[in-house]
């Protein structure tokens, strides 16, 4: 059910905020302009004062969180890869922050921490430190999804370990995974060692295991069941409260699957809020052709997406961990 064709996967959740960015710089430069013929009679001096101010009206805080680059550290070393976190952080210096911990999609296969840089912002945005992490792609060689949890477990250990490096609280890590990397955030939660779960999960389209999946299964090559992999087997008590964002006809990772989990970690008397848009699929995508699905060819819902953004803004609020 993971298997993509063409990737394009956390595209679709940006998009529709980028275009809406682009239209209000377009509107804002026309806007420039004209104020820029009637500072023509001014002295210098004071147009370039008033033209500063333009400028910093053009371009609030927010719009500038969002070109923030990150700062690149290393989490891992294996053999001579480097596996690297890319950092975000909010404006100015603060203690006891929250940490989002952000996991990519791409089918196990694809994808790279750029794809997470969307959310990331948004996070930094709202006070909170985000890391993007890089883990290693399967290749059924070397690297199955076994070496994926480890990666993903040892990147919200190393995240809790700096704490203090980065300012942030060790006990308000959030795990946000999309898709696959979804799966990954869930089993870094039910690892034996407390140092890798996160404190609470965000996830996007999630994969849950609640069903065999022959893709999934071969990536494993073998070494290992996948039930040994399925976040469905492995509930836990005290998991962390989570909230999972599902497209009714989501044809990678479907519907019915994320209300079993639900239901499942309800039981086992852990918070679990999903919200499920109808006569949408993966990623909230509009495309509902199974085959466009499966191969990445995603038209995300501005609106479901902005809505569901506000639902995981309230749930983290709920929590204390957000501030607006």
């Amino acid at each position: 059910m993971y298997k993509w064709i063409m990737n394009r996967s956390v595209r679709s959740l940006v998009t529709p905020k980028e275009e809406r960015y682009a239209n209000r710089t377009a509107r804002v430069s026309s806007k420039t302009r004209l104020t820029r013929v009637n500072l023509e009679p001014c002295v210098m001096a004071r147009c370039l004062f008033l033209l500063a101010i333009i400028v910093l009206a053009a371009f609030p805080c927010e719009g500038q969180q969002r070109e923030q680059t990150p700062i690149i550290h290393t989490y891992k070393t294996v053999g001579s890869e480097s596996l690297t976190v890319h950092v975000f952080s909010p404006p100015g210096r603060g203690a006891h922050q929250t940490a989002v911990v952000l996991f990519h999609g791409g089918g196990f296969v694809w994808g790279d921490p750029g794809g997470t840089y969307s959310s990331a912002r948004d996070y930094a945005a709202r006070g909170a430190v985000a890391f993007a992490v890089q883990y290693r792609l399967a290749n059924r060689d070397t690297v199955t999804p076994l070496e994926q949890v480890e990666d993903a477990r040892d990147a919200i250990r190393w995240v809790r370990k700096n704490a203090g490096k980065f300012g942030i609280d060790a006990k308000r890590i959030v795990a946000h995974g999309v898709s696959a990397g979804g799966h990954l955030a869930v089993m870094a939660a039910v690892s034996s060692d407390a140092s890798t779960w996160p404190n609470a999960l965000v996830l996007w389209s999630p994969g849950l295991g609640a069903r065999s999946d022959p893709w999934f299964n071969g990536l494993l090559m073998n070494r290992a069941r996948e039930s040994d992999l399925s976040p469905y087997e492995h509930v836990r008590k005290r998991m962390p409260p989570m909230i999972i964002i599902s497209g009714v006809e989501d044809a990678v990772t479907p519907d019915a699957d994320a209300h079993q989990y639900c239901t499942r970690v309800s039981q086992a008397k852990g918070r679990c809020d999903i919200h499920s848009y109808k006569r949408l699929g993966h990623l909230l995508t509009r495309k509902l052709d199974r085959n466009a699905q499966l191969q990445g060819d995603f038209d995300g819902d501005p609106t479901a997406t902005s809505d569901a953004e506000n639902k995981i803004w309230a749930f983290l609020r709920s929590l204390g961990y957000l501030a607006r």
